[in-house]
């Protein structure tokens, strides 16, 4: 578990400083990077930073690329188009996901000039994979991580990425759980799990993040920063905001395709919809009176064709993939349900004029089809070499087929509707350009899978005062912690190789090696 540390003030000035051990060398060059504007109060003072206090509570086995946490376990893998994916996720030892990864990413661009109005990236075709940089230590990941290297093929070549993948806990800055009552309160530590790349794509910075939690849900993330396109202003008010003299920021979609193939004790699952519904009805109690309230319908997405779906207003229908003919103990069906955690878009531009057929997997939140071989993918980097007639139309893949306890692959889109202002500049931020989906049991455990973790603490109360406290074992930390680890090792970068848009290279599945 990973600790933060915050320098104890004692007369205005902390007790322990770090002193930097790197020199800077004369610049030769500037960027608008770097820092300006007036300074911030207290801003020179060292933040707080996690640290490790001991050994990792994960394991990694480097030759099979297979990764224990907790309950978790799963394989990673990594290739070129795509960059980092995870197959055959389990959770208490048994698979909840086959496999789960990023298919393509899309940013669709638009503007009153023929530059920008026909300007559209799918970013599986220079590749993922060769776009990925080594990770900045303390930076991109906390200091205490365990970094992966990668390899990829691109072209005739074999290349490597050192320090591409990070793994690492780290606690989420509120718990899990908590209850106050009279006489007590328990509240439990949200430790997660987290696994993550950086590919630079040409002008953005893509972070890609798989985090893991103590219920048994699993969160997929996306953020972007990075320089963005402009164009002129003139005549451009209806395409984005003047950002600069004579500068308008092109507005854009980011879409970024997904696939997950949810396995519920077995490949034999079926799409249950819970929707809130407003009604106006009458109970024994009432008298006769009417009541407007509320209530739950469930019903199953029986059908291929049904299953282009958009997250209902109001956040007011959820989804799961459940097996049928499974029971828990009090005998509903078990299963995974899936919902927007931040940010959750799909294409604005209905029939792209640029793209056409070739992003027919981006005009919907999510999808669900029946898991077929010859449907491995939602798309593939040549799609936009004849987007008339792709290789991959994802739109075939709906030929009213049944769901009713079959395999199920769920496609789900991350993204988001980008206007650049005077804050993208000179970069877009991390906060704001953030999508995420997170997965989580329904009715798969008989209770909250947290409770088995040690970090938590119970106050007991008596008198208005604490009487007693139970800590389930966890273990604090006594000794004093080395500050110097707190310290990233910048060296290890290797920088990176500029990537531009539409090279060649040739698809091929490629590997990660050596835990550092």
């Amino acid at each position: 578990m990973a600790y933060t540390i915050q320098p104890r003030m004692h007369s205005g000035r902390p007790q322990c400083v770090v002193i930097s051990l790197y020199l800077e060398p004369t610049l030769t060059a500037q960027t608008r990077l770097d820092k300006q504007g007036t300074a911030m109060t207290y801003d020179h003072y060292p933040p707080p930073t996690a640290v490790m206090p001991g050994s990792n509570r994960f394991s990694i086995d480097t030759k099979e690329n297979y990764v224990e946490w907790m309950d978790f376990s799963f394989f990673l893998s990594y290739n070129r188009d795509n960059g980092l994916r995870l197959f055959n996720v389990q959770y208490k030892g048994r698979r909840i996901l086959y496999e789960l990864g990023l298919q393509e990413a899309l940013a669709h661009y638009a503007g009153n000039d023929p530059v920008q109005s026909g300007t559209t990236y799918f970013d599986s075709k220079p590749g993922v994979g060769p776009s990925v940089v080594s990770l900045i230590d303390g930076y991109d990941c906390p200091t205490y991580s365990t970094y992966l290297n990668v390899a990829y093929g691109q072209g005739e070549n074999f290349h490597s990425r050192p320090n591409a993948i990070c793994l690492f806990e780290f606690d989420q800055g509120y718990p899990i759980q908590r209850h106050s009552a009279a006489n007590y309160t328990s509240i439990t530590k949200n430790i997660a799990f987290i696994v993550r790349s950086v590919s630079t794509i040409a002008n953005y910075d893509y972070m890609f993040s798989y985090t893991f939690f103590l219920d048994g849900s699993i969160e997929v993330s996306v953020r972007a920063s990075g320089y963005i396109l402009g164009g002129f202003s003139a005549n451009n008010e209806e395409y984005g905001w003047t950002i600069h003299d004579n500068l308008s920021g092109s507005i854009h979609d980011h879409v970024l395709t997904y696939k997950a193939d949810i396995d519920i004790f077995g490949e034999k699952n079926s799409l249950q919809m819970v929707e809130f519904v407003p009604v106006t009805t009458e109970y024994p109690w009432s008298n006769g009176a009417k009541r407007n309230t509320m209530k739950i319908s469930k019903s199953f997405i029986r059908n291929e064709n049904e299953t282009k779906i958009n997250w209902a207003p109001n956040g007011a229908a959820t989804y799961a993939i459940v097996n049928k003919e499974a029971r828990n103990t009090l005998g509903k069906y078990p299963g995974y349900k899936f919902s927007p955690a931040s940010n959750a878009v799909f294409l604005t531009v209905l029939n792209s004029s640029n793209a056409m057929n070739a992003v027919n997997f981006a005009d919907h939140h999510f999808y669900v089809t029946k898991q077929k071989d010859t449907e491995a993918q939602a798309t593939h980097p040549y799609n936009i070499l004849d987007p008339i007639e792709p290789i991959i139309d994802f739109a075939k893949f709906f030929d009213g087929e049944s769901l009713d306890q079959e395999d199920l692959v769920l496609w789900f889109n991350l993204g988001m509707h980008h206007a650049p202002h005077t804050g993208d500049l000179p970069n877009t931020v991390f906060t704001t350009a953030h999508s995420a989906l997170i997965i989580e049991p329904l009715n798969y455990l008989d209770l909250d899978a947290s409770r088995a973790t040690s970090q938590q603490v119970r106050l007991n109360y008596k008198d208005g005062k604490v009487q007693s406290v139970k800590t389930f074992d966890s273990q604090n930390v006594t000794c004093h912690v080395d500050a110097s680890q707190l310290i990233p090792n910048f060296w290890r970068d290797t920088g990176t190789t500029s990537v531009l848009k539409y090279l060649f290279g040739a698809s091929q599945e490629n590997g990660i090696a050596n835990a550092t």
